[in-house]
């Protein structure tokens, strides 16, 4: 490489992060925020290091002395294992040893933040979220960082009751629907349900890309947006592709969807999502839909609770307590809601089959 050439990717450089140091230079957390849109995202692990804190409202201070027992979780042994499968993609130069240490951190990290939020169930993939942040901050941040993450952007997904998330695919296909109907049919009639995104809003993504920078660059935009991020981001990984989607034959469909190609163009897919964010608000989506979420889901609440704070406020864990305290009610109504919205799926492929013929 040249020197011309190394000077002029150096001033690159210095370019696109030269707006990051200047948000956290001013306390600026609106303008971080949007930087996370930006191609390329916080750029690097080290500027991420003190950006994740910030916005996750971390960085006033980390856990001295961890206190957790695996003895007062309710499954340890899951979480056992799925540490032990953990760090196979990367790092990719990790030495044996290291890698045993970092697996024992990560074992440590998830004991403390279930043990601290009892409430609060572990479920798999919950590792995969964990070990990105180990691997950006290390164990000491990390820990209050997924905390947060697990209770204002994740914790529908870390209780007993399954409805929540299964709302969120619902919404998801929804979406879909509105955006490609041709699309949606085909889908419809291939007999796919939409749980093949599952491990995708569950892990964020760190599941199902092999390349590190990939996952990462995801993350910044999910702790810089609103938990309903990962859906959105869903929806665009199903848009960006519908050509290959439409070429499959029905019986491989929802292995080529739930198989995402690991060359994605991942700030397209962000775009792409951003734009679905600004067309569909959450509550539109749900009225539009029929699917509504519970007043106290982590979707809804997170415009009043976590939105609204200022660089070096505190976030309400009590508040969150009590949500999560009274459970997720079920209305009367909604095995009604559910009934009409399959219903009008069912009649989607049903209209794309008789289109063919």
């Amino acid at each position: 490489m040249s020197v011309k050439s190394s000077v002029a990717r150096w001033v690159r450089h210095a370019q696109q992060i030269e707006p990051i140091l200047a948000a956290l230079a001013s306390h600026d957390l609106h303008t971080l925020k949007l930087l996370a849109r930006r191609p390329g995202g916080y750029k690097h692990d080290a500027l991420r290091k003190i950006v994740w804190p910030i916005l996750l409202h971390t960085h006033y201070g980390c856990y001295v002395d961890e206190k957790g027992s695996e003895k007062d979780l309710a499954d340890p042994v899951q979480i056992t294992k799925d540490v032990e499968r953990s760090l196979y993609y990367y790092p990719r130069d990790m030495s044996p040893m290291l890698k045993a240490h970092k697996q024992q951190e990560l074992h440590h990290m998830i004991v403390e933040i279930l043990w601290r939020n009892p409430r609060l169930k572990y479920y798999q993939g919950f590792h995969d979220i964990c070990t990105c942040f180990l691997l950006v901050l290390g164990k000491k941040h990390a820990i209050p960082a997924v905390e947060n993450v697990a209770l204002f952007f994740l914790r529908y997904a870390m209780l007993d009751s399954f409805d929540p998330i299964s709302k969120q695919l619902r919404l998801m296909s929804s979406m879909i629907e509105y955006e490609d109907p041709q699309l949606t049919a085909y889908l419809e009639s291939a007999n796919v349900m939409p749980y093949y995104a599952l491990s995708w809003i569950l892990t964020w993504y760190s599941h199902d890309f092999a390349e590190f920078n990939k996952i990462v660059r995801l993350f910044d935009l999910f702790i810089a947006s609103s938990p309903f991020m990962p859906v959105y981001v869903s929806c665009a990984m199903i848009l960006l592709r519908r050509t290959t989607i439409l070429k499959a034959e029905p019986d491989l469909v929802h292995s080529v969807l739930s198989h995402i190609p690991q060359d994605m163009d991942i700030d397209l897919v962000i775009q792409k999502a951003v734009w679905l964010e600004t067309r569909y608000s959450r509550l539109e989506l749900q009225k539009h839909s029929g699917i509504w979420l519970h007043e106290e889901s982590v979707i809804n609440t997170w415009y009043r609770d976590w939105l609204p704070m200022e660089w070096e406020d505190v976030p309400n864990r009590v508040r969150v307590d009590r949500y999560l305290s009274r459970g997720i009610p079920k209305e009367e109504w909604e095995d009604d809601m559910l009934t009409v919205w399959m219903e009008r799926r069912r009649l989607s492929s049903t209209d794309y089959y008789e289109a063919r013929e």
